[in-house]
């Protein structure tokens, strides 16, 4: 393949879609009147990729690339919706070919880096990172992989140190501070608030953020400010459903049944598949003596996770009463 763009006539390939998607329809109509457009081939694909089409998806994205190999963006696509369609070992291919073709390019490099770390490749992810460095010793995103490589080997104290020095290089990385207050907290050091709040303070529309804080205060038996939180979330975005999850879970733990079965109702007919929703809301009928509620809901958990062990010994508890 050439490193220019081939303006050579061919044939445009033929996707099969919705025929009632205005968007895929002018991306097909724009290809038609211009096959050699390789830049109308990744949008389209980028978009049959979100609609998890991913097989035409791929197959633009091999006739861009064969138009146009000179962008890298191109192959990065190509590589996360080989990922997203569970192919794996074709995404890292891709991914290492990028590389060969773009030895110098930081973000092909640092999402190779990701790539392996994700398939816990860790050695070979550690090395992209040291090319890295060797560019640029200063590169805070490469600083902060080296921080994910070293918690993923369990090695927390290395993996501080490189969140710390991806913050001090770049404070505008929210992961890292959030990560980084996840790690004091399993330290039980007081100064997790303090990076959790940096996020917030960085980012006050990241609701991961307000969730780990959350979880935190939860988990430091902080329960009232963690529901504070949590409700304050639910406010920002009315389907983030975890956030009722734990919200019941803590005023169950409170015995305020009627709050807990609020919380988890209102889990269920967000995500009627979720499980853990159903459950929850089973030990609540149950401790409030609706036996028949009970035996409903947690049958209707394991209709979704036949494997829950909780659900099952719940039942068998549930039938003794």
């Amino acid at each position: 393949m050439s490193c220019k763009p081939e303006k050579v006539e061919q044939q445009a390939p033929s996707v099969s879609i919705a025929s009632d998607d205005p968007v895929l329809v002018g991306l097909t109509n724009a290809i038609a009147e211009d096959p050699n457009n390789a830049d109308t081939y990744y949008e389209r694909a980028r978009i049959l990729g979100d609609r998890e089409l991913y097989d035409p998806a791929i197959d633009d994205l091999k006739k861009a690339i064969s138009i146009d190999s000179s962008k890298a963006e191109y192959y990065h696509l190509l590589s996360d919706t080989y990922l997203d369609y569970f192919k794996s070992g074709e995404a890292l291919d891709i991914m290492e070919k990028v590389v060969e073709k773009f030895p110098d390019r930081i973000p092909s490099l640092l999402k190779l880096a990701e790539l392996q770390l994700i398939l816990k490749q860790y050695d070979a992810s550690f090395f992209t990172v040291q090319k890295i460095m060797n560019q640029d010793k200063q590169n805070a995103e490469a600083f902060f992989m080296l921080g994910m490589i070293y918690r993923a080997q369990g090695d927390k104290d290395r993996a501080i140190n490189s969140f710390q020095s991806a913050v001090e290089l770049d404070p505008e990385i929210i992961d890292a501070w959030v990560i980084l207050g996840d790690l004091f907290a399993e330290k039980d050091f007081k100064i997790a608030g303090r990076y959790y709040d940096n996020a917030i303070r960085l980012d006050p529309e990241n609701l991961q953020a307000y969730h780990a804080k959350a979880f935190y205060l939860q988990n430091s038996n902080r329960t009232s400010e963690a529901i504070k939180i949590y409700k304050e979330i639910n406010q920002r975005d009315p389907q983030y459903t975890d956030a009722y999850l734990n919200t019941g879970i803590l005023y169950l733990d409170q015995d305020s049944l009627p709050q807990a079965f609020e919380h988890f109702d209102i889990l269920v007919k967000i995500d009627p598949q979720n499980y853990l929703g159903y459950y929850y809301r089973g030990i609540t009928r149950m401790f409030q003596g609706d036996k028949d509620g009970a035996r409903a809901d947690l049958n209707q958990a394991l209709v979704f996770n036949s494997t829950f062990e909780k659900a099952q010994i719940a039942l068998s508890e549930l039938d003794k009463l």
